[in-house]
Order: C-alpha cells, then sequence, then structure tokens
C-alpha cells in the first residue's frame, strides 16, 4: 500500500513505506493487492515493479547536516529544510518521496529533496553554515530549498539572489496552496459551498487557507494543532502540523467525511486503510499541495491569477481523474505519478510517500 508489498518467509505481505519501514498491513488492506507493474501484469509477492532506486544522503562538513535527494541522477531537485534538536532522516526521505510525487504530478523531471540541520546549541550559526555551504548549489539551480520546521525566510536570505525559481514561487505561496486545498476539497465532498471545514496544522499558511474556504462559500469551524482539531465535526479536515499525524486509531474516529493534507504524509498507511474503509476521501498529500509548484518557473506570460486559476484546475483535473479508482483515490494517483516517472527513470524509488 504504501509503496511495496513483500511476501516474507512466513507468507505474508509487508509494506514498506518511503521511510524504508515495513508493517504489517490491516484487513482492509487486502483489497488493495495485487499491485501493478509498469507491464500492466499483477505481481502479487513482488510488489511494486522496479522500486529499487535508493536516495542519496548529502552529510554537510561544516555542521551537523545533510540534503536527501529522492532521483540522483536529476538534474534539479527541490523541497525544504527544517531545523531542530534531531531532524530525523526517516521523515525527511518521506518529504523527499512526496515532492517527488508532487512533480511527477504534474509531468516534470525534478526530484524531491529534503534537508535537516542538528542544531543542539547555535542554531544561528548552524544554519549560516548550512546555508554557506550549499549556496553553489542553489545558485546552480541544482537545488531549491524552501524554508520548513524551525526556518525562516530570514535564515535563507542569502540564497534570495542565488535562488534560480521565480518571485511567484514565494511572493504567493501560500495563496497558491490554499487554491490547490479548496479545489480538492471541492471534488472530496462533491461541492465545497456550505462545506463546514476544520483546519489543523497549517501555521502560516492557515489565513490564506480560511480565506480561500470562505471565497468559496465554505464554513471554517475550526482552527489550531493537534488532536482536539481532528475530533471536530465538519465536511472536510484540513492538516498536516505532522508526519503520521492520522494513524489507524484516528483514522476509525475522524467524523469528517475527506481528509485534506495542508502538510507531507500526515496519514499513514493503517490511517489510509482504515480512513478508506469507513467511506471517507483522503486526498493524497502529493496532490493537494503542487500549488506552489506552479511558480517555481513558469510559463513566460504567466501571472499570479493564472496561477491561482492553473493550480486549482490542476488539482481538480487530477483529483477527479483518481477519485473513482478501484484502489482509492490515493494509489490511483500514485499509479498516475509513477507513470511519468518511468518515462526517465529506469528504476523507481523504494516506497510510497506514507508516514
Amino acid at each position: 500500500m504504501s509503496g511495496k508489498a513483500v511476501w516474507n518467509r512466513h507468507g505474508g505481505f509487508r509494506f514498506h513505506t518511503a521511510s524504508g519501514r515495513s508493517r504489517e498491513p490491516p484487513a482492509v488492506l487486502g483489497s488493495l493487492r495485487p499491485f501493478w507493474g509498469a507491464s500492466g501484469r499483477s505481481h502479487e509477492r513482488r510488489g511494486v515493479v522496479g522500486q529499487t532506486a535508493t536516495v542519496t544522503v548529502k552529510k554537510l562538513t561544516g555542521t551537523d547536516a545533510f540534503v536527501i535527494t529522492d532521483l540522483p541522477d536529476a538534474e534539479t531537485a527541490d523541497g525544504v529544510v527544517r531545523c531542530a534538536r534531531k531532524v530525523l532522516q526517516d521523515g525527511a526521505r518521506t518529504m523527499a518521496r512526496s515532492r517527488t510525487y508532487s512533480w511527477a504530478l504534474l509531468e516534470q523531471q525534478i526530484s524531491g529533496a529534503s534537508a535537516g540541520v542538528n542544531a543542539t546549541d547555535d542554531r544561528d550559526a548552524a544554519l549560516r553554515t548550512f546555508v554557506d555551504e550549499l549556496s553553489g548549489e542553489i545558485g546552480s539551480g541544482r537545488l531549491a530549498l524552501d524554508p520548513g520546521k524551525g526556518v525562516t525566510t530570514e535564515d535563507l536570505a542569502a540564497w534570495a539572489e542565488l535562488d534560480r525559481r521565480s518571485p511567484e514561487h514565494t511572493g504567493r505561496r501560500d495563496d497558491l496552496l490554499a487554491a490547490g486545498i479548496v479545489a480538492a476539497a471541492d471534488v472530496a465532498v462533491g461541492g465545497v459551498a456550505g462545506a463546514s471545514v476544520a483546519i489543523e496544522g497549517a501555521g502560516a499558511s492557515g489565513s490564506a487557507i480560511a480565506a480561500a474556504f470562505g471565497a468559496a462559500d465554505a464554513e471554517v469551524v475550526s482552527t489550531g494543532d493537534g488532536p482536539d482539531v481532528l475530533r471536530d465535526a465538519a465536511d472536510v479536515l484540513v492538516c498536516g502540523s505532522r508526519l503520521g499525524l492520522v494513524d489507524h486509531q484516528v483514522a476509525a474516529a475522524l467524523p469528517q467525511r475527506a481528509v485534506v493534507p495542508c502538510g507531507v504524509a500526515p496519514v499513514t498507511a493503517k490511517g489510509l486503510a482504515v480512513a478508506t474503509g469507513r467511506g471517507i476521501v483522503v486526498v493524497p498529500d502529493f496532490l493537494s499541495l503542487i500549488g506552489p509548484l506552479l511558480g517555481f518557473r513558469p510559463d513566460a506570460g504567466s501571472s499570479t491569477e493564472s496561477l491561482l486559476v492553473d493550480a486549482a484546475e490542476r488539482v481538480r483535473t487530477v483529483l477527479t481523474d483518481v477519485i473513482g479508482h478501484d484502489e482509492g483515490a490515493y494509489l490511483g494517483a500514485c499509479y498516475r505519478a509513477e507513470a511519468f516517472l518511468r518515462t526517465w527513470q529506469e528504476t523507481l524509488p523504494f516506497g510510497r510517500p506514507l508516514a
């Protein structure tokens, strides 16, 4: 379900996430077997054909930090950088994989990336060293990183003149994100006008997301971080404060009709299975988050308004296409992304973007 099904010597399946962890599938995942390979034939015991590519982890020399590139042979890698006392590489791999799948849905040959700065003492000094050491890659266009948790735009200010991306990417990021999220919710519940929405973990993007729902005649009934918001009665749950927020136990009690991520991989493999079994539409995070990517290097003549329209239309088109998939919207979107990845990758990255 979450990337690769492996038949073990005990005669059962285990499912692999992008982090490399394996987990026994819950019963409701039985309907998701077999997986389909590039040939179109089923491979019940082998899982997804060709998912053997490995990510690269670059460790910096001047500070305790790393950069993960999901597809090492890609000319450009794009993602986020986070800073904490300890940034786990497992989560970083999942974040990079999600971004790879987002770019694949947009049919762009760009790899996902994810960086972490482990700062136990002098955070500012650690980030300055990180920025200095990667300035060459940023300036060449080989790498693009946005600030994630624990990092501000000011921390990366030295890259401003080096960044090869359009100013639209950073200037309207929240609005582009909101446009895609509202479009996803609209498809997921069959019309967002008049619907109620709970927003969890949206951070600085929360006001833009709430405003976009309001403009679509939806009612935002609650906002905040953590489990309390997840329990609020609403038609739509927008969530994303952390990876793996919605596990199977949380999913079993969700009162909403649809889950639309505003952050990477907020739903676990078992959470996805339980929610889907209850008839809850879980929008893939790598679909709902593609809005800001349209501002990466937009076509000549694109305006802010045209990018906002494009963000909504891209999400709407893909979700409309996969929401009725026999194996659910998540796997439908995975297959669509993987079909494009196979046009330029000999092997697919191991595991799908689930926590």
